[in-house]
């Protein structure tokens, strides 16, 4: 029996396959794509080496397609599902993969090669430039409540989306990343959403800076006086619409200086890594 469990775990050491993985990194607006390949040990060894370099490469942009059913663009609907979806945005889709960059090939063990591919979430030539058709988009300045204006000034929004957050129906939620996010008041009216920011900013460095450390300096993003709130709940599973106290919609809202900043994006949302 011993034998046969050693003759089993010797072929399948010699066996190639891979194994994929990804990271989405919302802070510095990358998404990476890795394929871990591993190579057989024999008379052939640096010519497999060779060709499962090669294999991995276009792997690891086949698996971009995946990655992008599990980013949310907003209230709950995938960003491979709008794309799919909308004119002719496959093919820039297609050819924004094809394009991607080589990040490294690294060598963890002599019989495993890792190759690993990004591409950006922001900037030209980016997601966000495939999913944005500008001329949608900034469709209106934002307002104040009524009878509620007077001058904060805030430079900038911090929302504190960490843990649990009920939604709309009762269900319990944690945020994660979206590509666009609407802020609505505990009433269920609307704050702001993607259509109150720049397109520029919206393109350049997304629409809000998501953060992972409720103590990290944000001044870069929302100023040196920003508001500071607490999330209230979520519209929605995938916490694409986060909620807000009525009362804190209405200091979002209250001064122009503090509407404007949320227009040139100076907002930030800490949620759990």
């Amino acid at each position: 029996m011993k034998k046969i469990v050693l003759i089993i775990a010797i072929f399948c050491s010699f066996l190639v396959f891979s194994q994929e993985k990804e990271n989405i990194d919302w802070i510095n607006g990358k998404i990476y794509s890795s394929i871990f390949v591993y190579v057989k040990n024999d008379y052939d060894f640096a010519h497999n080496r060779l060709k499962e370099i090669d294999i991995a490469r276009e792997k690891a942009k086949v698996n971009y397609y995946s990655i992008l059913k599990k980013i949310n663009l907003s209230e709950s609907t995938p960003v491979l599902d709008y794309i799919e979806n909308t004119g002719n945005k496959n093919r820039d889709l297609f050819s924004l993969i094809d394009n991607a960059r080589l990040n490294k090939i690294e060598y963890p063990n002599i019989n495993t090669i890792k190759v690993t591919y990004y591409i950006n979430i922001y900037g030209e030539n980016s997601l966000m430039s495939i999913v944005m058709n500008e001329r949608d988009f900034f469709t209106e300045d934002l307002k104040g409540y009524m009878g509620f204006i007077y001058e904060t000034n805030y430079t900038g929004v911090i929302i504190d989306a960490r843990g649990s957050l009920t939604s709309f129906d009762g269900k319990n939620v944690k945020v994660e990343p979206s590509m666009f996010v609407t802020i609505k008041d505990s009433e269920g009216r609307i704050v702001f959403n993607q259509y109150n920011v720049l397109p520029s900013v919206i393109k350049n460095k997304g629409m809000i800076r998501y953060s992972y450390d409720v103590k990290e300096n944000l001044s870069d993003r929302v100023g040196e006086k920003p508001l500071k709130i607490v999330a209230y709940g979520t519209g929605d599973g995938s916490g694409s619409i986060i909620v807000v106290s009525e009362n804190d919609a209405k200091r979002m809202l209250a001064s122009e200086k503090t509407r404007q900043s949320i227009k040139n994006g100076n907002i930030a949302v800490i949620i759990d890594p």
